[in-house]
């Protein structure tokens, strides 16, 4: 009987053993629109075209798979992440919202990542969640979720093809976090 229970312990011990390097894919930035304590604003339509995004850092290496967005309209909108250290476009894609509650990615050629690397990512619109704490006090940056840190909020008014650079302009008052991608660490 020991012999068994010893072979059994053994089995469950090491069958209990996962993978640590399992790919989780996080989808940070539009997780602000889940957060208690702020409210949402609606705009479906605003007068002018912005690009607006996040500037961010992995915490650790890994690999942007996809980007993506979150706006309350159907339609096709232009999703743009930059290197900030030289501001350089690495990748955009054209991507449908096909519902206005819905999230949609689009494929990009996997982007290697790694932790500390200065990123940028936006979106070419004029809709969006604008999104404030009720509290009235400003968005603290630095935030963490998971593996990224997000740095700041950007926005400009740049027209229907976008600006020809990661946005200038932050605003930590009123941030709109319509854009996202996936992104698996290593």
């Amino acid at each position: 009987m020991f012999k068994i229970c010893s072979i059994l312990i053994f089995c469950i011990a090491f069958s209990s053993c996962g993978d640590d390097n399992t790919s989780i894919e996080e989808k940070p930035f539009t997780s602000f629109i889940n957060n208690s304590g702020v409210a949402i604003d609606t705009i479906k339509k605003a007068t002018e075209v912005w690009e607006y995004g996040f500037r961010f850092k992995p915490l650790a290496n890994g690999t942007i798979t996809k980007l993506g967005l979150k706006v309350p309209v159907i339609g096709s909108f232009n999703v743009k992440l930059y290197k900030l250290s030289n501001n350089q476009l690495l990748a955009q894609t054209s991507i449908n919202s096909t519902s206005e509650v819905g999230e949609f990615f689009g494929d990009i050629t996997d982007l290697k990542v790694n932790a500390g690397d200065d990123l940028g990512l936006a979106i070419v619109a004029d809709v969006f969640f604008k999104i404030r704490n009720l509290s009235g006090e400003t968005f603290m940056f630095p935030i963490t979720k998971d593996n990224i840190s997000i740095q700041s909020f950007h926005e400009e008014i740049c027209g229907p093809n976008g600006c020809n650079a990661f946005p200038s302009n932050t605003n930590s008052q009123v941030i709109a976090p319509c854009v996202n991608l996936i992104f698996v660490k290593e």
